[in-house]
C-alpha cells in the first residue's frame, strides 16, 4: 500500500509538472508579439513623412499593448529603413515575410517602393504575404492582378488630384500644369491630372519634372521657366515635402502667381514647415495660394474619437521605442495628418486581428478583413476592405493654410471610384 501510494504521488507530480510547462509554453506564446513590417524611407527626403507615419502608428499600437489582456497577444512594430528606394525595400520586405515571420506588412512608405513590392507579394502568395494601407495612392495596389494582396485606407491619387482639378475650375481656372517626381509616382499623379482634366475637357497646359532626390536646397528655376511659358493660372504639384518646398519657393521668385495644388505625400504640416522656413529666410509668404489635399480628416477635430485617442495617444508615447534614425525635433512630434493617418492604418488593422481565429496564420488575413465588415474606426463614418479595390476610405479633404496651419477649404469632398 505504501508503495502504491508513493507511485501515485511520483504521478501526480510528473502529471503536475507536465501541466505547468504546457502552461509555461502557452504562456510563452501567449507574450509573444504578432510582428508588423514596415518599411520606409527614414533617411532622404521622405524622413520626415517616415517619422511621422511611425510614430502615428506606434502610438496606437502601445496604447492597444498598454492594455492587453491576459491571452491577448501585443502587436510590435518592425520598422526598417529603405531610403525612399526600390531595391532596399524588396531586401527589407523579404525579410520582413522570412526571417521576421511578419503576420503582415504594414504602412510601406511611397510608389515607387510599393509598386516594386506589388510582385515580391505575388511570389509569396502562397504564405500569405499582405500589405496593409500602404501609404501610396498607387493605382496598381487597386486594381489587378495586386489588388488581392494589398488592403488601403486612403483615397488614390487620382481622387485626390480630381479633388484639386474640380477646385481650381470652380475658382475659373482653364490652364492646369503640373510639376511632377520623375518616377513612378510622378507619372501617377500626372495620369490622374490628365484623367481629371480630360473630364472637364481641358488639356494639361505644361509639364516639369524633377528628381526623386531633389530636396530643399535644390534650384527649381528651371521648372519654373518652363512652367511660365504656359501662362497657368493653377499648377499641381506631386513629390514629398522638401522638393515641393524647393518648387513653390522657386515658382514664386520666378513671378509665378499660379494657385498651387499638392497631394497628401507632400506631408501637409511637414511642407508647412518648411514654406515657413524658406519664406523667413526669403521674407515672403510662401503658404499664400496653396492648396493640400489630405486623406484623413482633420486631426485636431474635436468631434472625432480617433482625433482625441489620436492626440492622447501621442503624450502617452512620449519619445519611447524611435525609429530608425531616431527622432526629429520637438516639432516633428507634433500632431499631423500623417501621423493621423499611421493612427488610423494601425487602429484598422487591430480590427482585423481581432477577426482573426489564428494571429499567427497569415493565410486568414483576408477571411479576417472580410468579417470586419463595416467598421467604426472613430472618424465619423463606418469604413470597409470589401470593396473591389480594396480600399476603405473614399474621402478627399481639402486644406488651405493660414499661419503655419492647415484649414479645411470647405466640407470634405466624397470622391467616387472611377473605372476609366
Amino acid at each position: 500500500m505504501g508503495m502504491m501510494a508513493d507511485w501515485l504521488r511520483k504521478a501526480a507530480g510528473v502529471m503536475l509538472a507536465l501541466v505547468l510547462a504546457l502552461f509555461g509554453v502557452a504562456e510563452a506564446q501567449d507574450q509573444t508579439p504578432v510582428v508588423l513590417g514596415m518599411t520606409a524611407g527614414f533617411s532622404g527626403p521622405t524622413r520626415g513623412m517616415a517619422v511621422e507615419l511611425y510614430r502615428g502608428a506606434l502610438a496606437c499600437l502601445e496604447s492597444r499593448n498598454v492594455l492587453s489582456a491576459p491571452g491577448r497577444r501585443k502587436v510590435a512594430l518592425h520598422a526598417a529603413d529603405d531610403g525612399y528606394e526600390p531595391g532596399p525595400a524588396i531586401e527589407n520586405t523579404v525579410r520582413f515575410l522570412t526571417r521576421d515571420k511578419a503576420l503582415a506588412l504594414f504602412s510601406q512608405l511611397g510608389t515607387p517602393t510599393v509598386s516594386r513590392v506589388l510582385p515580391v507579394l505575388r511570389a509569396y502568395a502562397d504564405q500569405g504575404a499582405r500589405l496593409f494601407f500602404p501609404v501610396t495612392g498607387l493605382e496598381a495596389s487597386r486594381t489587378p492582378p495586386y489588388v488581392r494582396y494589398v488592403y488601403n485606407l486612403r483615397a488614390s491619387y487620382r481622387q485626390e488630384i480630381d479633388a484639386l482639378v474640380g477646385a481650381f475650375v470652380a475658382r475659373g481656372a482653364t490652364r492646369v500644369a503640373i510639376c511632377h517626381q520623375a518616377d513612378a509616382f510622378g507619372r501617377s499623379g500626372w495620369d490622374g491630372a490628365r484623367r481629371a482634366l480630360s473630364r472637364r475637357n481641358l488639356p494639361l497646359c505644361g509639364e516639369a519634372t524633377f528628381a526623386r532626390v531633389a530636396t530643399v536646397a535644390d534650384d527649381m528655376a528651371a521648372q519654373a521657366k518652363v512652367l511660365a511659358a504656359c501662362n497657368p493660372q493653377a499648377i499641381l504639384l506631386v513629390g514629398p515635402a522638401p522638393a515641393c518646398a524647393a518648387a513653390i519657393r522657386d515658382f514664386r521668385r520666378a513671378g509665378l502667381d499660379a494657385a498651387v495644388g499638392v497631394v497628401s505625400f507632400a506631408g501637409g504640416e511637414l511642407l508647412l514647415r518648411q514654406l515657413a522656413a524658406e519664406g523667413a529666410r526669403l521674407g515672403v509668404n510662401l503658404e499664400h495660394d496653396v492648396l493640400f489635399s489630405q486623406v484623413v480628416p482633420d486631426w485636431r477635430d474635436e468631434t472625432l474619437p480617433a482625433a482625441n485617442d489620436y492626440r492622447q495617444a501621442l503624450a502617452d508615447l512620449g519619445d519611447r521605442l524611435p525609429p530608425p534614425g531616431g527622432w526629429d525635433t520637438p516639432a516633428s512630434q507634433a500632431g499631423s495628418s500623417v501621423g493621423f493617418e499611421g493612427y488610423l492604418n494601425a487602429r484598422l488593422f487591430l480590427t482585423v486581428l481581432d477577426a482573426m481565429a489564428d494571429p499567427d496564420d497569415r493565410l486568414g488575413l483576408d477571411a479576417a478583413a472580410v468579417a470586419v465588415g463595416q467598421t467604426d474606426i472613430g472618424i465619423g463614418r463606418p469604413v470597409s476592405l470589401t470593396g473591389p479595390n480594396h480600399q476603405a476610405l473614399n474621402m478627399v479633404y481639402l486644406n488651405t493654410a493660414q499661419d503655419g496651419r492647415l484649414v479645411p477649404l470647405a466640407a470634405s469632398l466624397a470622391v467616387a471610384e472611377t473605372e476609366d
